[in-house]
């Protein structure tokens, strides 16, 4: 064995004893999540405001009961939304996406149904419909750009084959222009 074989193998030997050293230490420290009940009881609570309410549904559980919630937005519906609609609409999709996991994560931890599960599919398809037509812009304007570019092209083209000096050029380029707008006619 070479002298590096032998350095390694202490090496890892070494990285090996400390990892279990490491291992039997932390068993003992433990970090476990204890939650502050008093801390989450108020919050979502008349009285008190806190930036954590944003994520709770501050409706109680009778009044979401009774009352049904709307519809999830369609994509023609959207394509009629400005940019910054769309924008401002995908935030408060996602603070309600959010809001709802938080509900669920409650539900599940406390043992009871989660009241209109259904609102999950219903904000999970506005998202969908928001993207599909962000999406259509999207290739609306690539689809306009690259023909906006083969028009270029093929005026420089024109351009290239006229080879004309001075005030000839414009009249090449008249010319020119009449002839494509007989072509297209």
């Amino acid at each position: 064995m070479t002298k590096e074989m032998k350095k390694g193998r202490k090496s890892a030997t070494r990285k090996k004893s400390m990892i279990s050293r490491w291992m039997k230490w932390n068993t003992s420290k433990t970090w476990r999540y204890e939650p502050n009940h008093d801390l989450i009881a108020k919050i979502g609570k008349e009285g008190t405001k806190s930036n954590l309410d944003q994520f709770r549904d501050l409706v109680t559980m009778d009044k979401r009961d009774q009352e049904t919630v709307g519809r999830s937005w369609s994509a023609k519906e959207l394509r009629r939304k400005s940019y910054d609609d769309l924008h401002k609409l995908w935030y408060v999709l996602y603070k309600e996406k959010n809001m709802l996991l938080t509900e669920a994560n409650l539900a599940r931890r406390h043992g009871y149904n989660m009241v209109q599960s259904s609102r999950r599919q219903k904000i999970r398809k506005s998202m969908g419909a928001v993207k599909h037509v962000l999406g259509e812009r999207k290739r609306k304007k690539m689809a306009g750009h690259k023909a906006y570019l083969e028009k270029l092209e093929q005026f420089d083209g024109l351009v290239a084959k006229m080879k004309l000096k001075g005030d000839d050029v414009e009249e090449a380029m008249e010319t020119e222009a009449d002839k494509l707008s007989f072509k297209e006619t």
